[in-house]
């Protein structure tokens, strides 16, 4: 608190034996910092705020760690103010440190009132404008106490007939004039930071609350210590978002890993540490038993139902790993190392945290806060990938020999010589397989040539119905460079006895059920520059006359 000094006229009587006694002028210094403190009880005082030691956001939950000081000894309660409406109540546990004896845990929830002193506790900007505006109401309520005090020794000074008090009437007026500007000017600018205030609330990132929690925790002590509030709270979360950026001419390709981190819990979270979790606490915690048959004999309808429910998907673990690439190049001797905002993690048995190095603040209005989790850079294998029967283009694919399964599924952005060219999906699982595709190349021409079926019969006793389908396409490179060309196509698959499939590859294709996808067929050759190759297949499937081909 600031302290303020009035200057104010005093009289005293001196005995004098020479001269008559009268009432001599003096002045001395007034600290007004006591009587100031009559204007601050004017405003209710805001609920106490805990400090924030850590948070862990998992998917839909946060983590929380609160503590406040135990100052002094003996017997007294502890109470965390201002904390969310949705609190998880049965995961509130308390830990003292040092020898703390801990009693009762009350919760309870409070609104009206109590919630709207909360509204805008955790805004830095609001509370910082709070306390000018307590400041210059402090201010001005000393003005006007000292102008009071000198209206009252204006009327002592009027019972007294002195000559010599007209002159020390007038210098008290000219003392009241100025305190009287002073006053005036103090007002304006109590009303600037009204406004300013004002105007701070009605734009803070603060929602309105209803109701909060508060959490009271007796305590005995006989030193001071520290009280340690853990719960969890739900409307929290965060996800991964990746960048790829692939430089077609050198072949590099680089992938930047981020979180974006947003919470609706009710708390304004200011200047904390935070920890990333890759842990979903929705998910089943315990294995399911296996299902025991129960034979018996039961109608033909019923057998057409199905019998078992397809089995849940297991999540796969996740975990990344921290790059050093933000640690930057060494600073001047002269000059203080910049600050690192590399993650560092931690694999805890499937479950990998990522610790941030900086404290951050993230809001209570479901802003997205982002930041950089890991880099991962390295050269890749192009190729150009077409599907002519299904689409008659070519796309660029990279593969990423640094892709591991701890990277978390996620949105992905994809960038081909310093262009956007579209979002995908990132899986691990996937892209291993299949590459990572970086858009359509209007560079490379897809033609199709030939596309046909004949209908037929073969045989004269076992009376075979014929069914043949030939297709053919030309690729054309318009680089001014070769560049490898993939081309996948499907080969129709028996699935009964009665069913014969005769294919036929020209060129021979170079790989068979590709991927392990059975059916499906590849070719893979470099395309040289301004020039065109055409692949081409004939299917040949027979089956009997009196049955008709089911496609699906």
């Amino acid at each position: 608190m600031r302290a303020y000094f009035l200057t104010a006229p005093v009289f005293t009587d001196h005995n004098d034996s020479k001269k008559p006694s009268r009432l001599v002028l003096k002045r001395f210094m007034i600290p007004l910092s006591l009587v100031s403190l009559a204007a601050l009880s004017v405003y209710p005082a805001q609920a106490a705020m805990s400090s924030v030691e850590q948070v862990t956001i998992y998917q839909g939950l946060a983590s929380v760690t609160r503590a406040l000081p135990i100052n002094g000894t003996g017997e007294q309660t502890l109470i965390f103010s201002c904390l969310s409406p949705s609190i998880n109540q049965d995961s509130v546990s308390v830990q003292a440190l040092g020898t703390v004896n801990v009693g009762e845990v009350s919760i309870e929830t409070l609104s009206g009132e109590q919630a709207a002193q909360c509204q805008y506790q955790g805004d830095t900007k609001v509370q910082t404008q709070q306390n000018n505006l307590a400041d210059i109401t402090a201010e001005l309520e000393a003005a006007r106490l000292a102008k009071a005090y000198l209206q009252n020794l204006t009327k002592v000074t009027q019972i007294s007939t002195d000559g010599t008090l007209a002159n020390n009437a007038r210098d008290l007026e000219t003392q009241a004039a100025s305190i009287n500007k002073r006053i005036l000017d103090i007002q304006q600018r109590q009303a600037r930071a009204q406004d300013a205030l004002n105007q701070l609330m009605a734009g803070s990132a603060t929602s309105t609350r209803n109701s909060v929690t508060q959490v009271s925790v007796r305590t005995a002590s006989r030193s001071p210590s520290s009280v340690k509030l853990h719960y969890q709270v739900r409307g929290a979360g965060w996800e991964p978002t990746y960048q790829a950026r692939l430089n077609t001419e050198s072949k590099e390709l680089s992938i930047t890993a981020s979180a974006v981190i947003a919470q609706q819990t009710g708390e304004n979270w200011s200047n904390i540490p935070v920890t990333l979790s890759t842990v979903n606490p929705n998910q089943n915690t315990t294995s399911q038993l296996p299902k025991v048959q129960r034979l018996s004999l039961y109608e033909a309808l019923q057998a057409k139902r199905a019998r078992y429910a397809p089995a849940a998907m297991e999540a796969v673990p996740v975990v990344v790993s921290a790059s050093d690439s933000y640690g930057g190049a060494e600073s001047a001797a002269n000059m203080a190392p910049l600050p690192s905002f590399t993650v560092s993690s931690q694999n805890k048995n499937g479950i990998t945290e990522y610790r941030l190095p900086q404290r951050v603040s993230i809001p209570s209005d479901g802003r997205r806060v982002r930041t950089v989790i890991d880099e991962q850079s390295g050269n890749s294998k192009l190729w150009l990938r077409s599907t002519p029967s299904v689409e008659q283009a070519a796309y660029w694919y990279a593969s990423a020999p640094f892709l591991t399964p701890a990277w978390v599924d996620g949105s992905l952005q994809l960038y081909r010589d310093d262009n956007y060219v579209g979002q995908s999906r990132y899986s691990y699982q996937s892209l291993k397989e299949q590459g990572i595709g970086f858009g359509i190349d209007p560079n490379v021409l897809v033609k199709q040539l030939t596309d046909e079926d004949k209908q037929g019969d073969k045989g004269v006793f076992n009376r075979l119905q014929t069914l043949t389908t030939k297709q053919a396409y030309q690729f054309t490179n318009q680089h001014n460079r070769s560049v490898r060309l993939q081309v996948l196509s499907a080969e129709p698959i028996s699935r009964d006895e009665d069913i014969n499939v005769t294919a036929t590859h020209t060129p021979a294709v170079t790989e068979q059920d590709w991927n392990d996808n059975k059916g499906m067929v590849a070719w893979e050759f470099d395309l040289p520059s301004k020039q065109s190759r055409v692949v081409q297949s004939t299917y040949q499937i027979s089956y009997p006359a009196d049955k008709k081909l089911n496609a699906n």
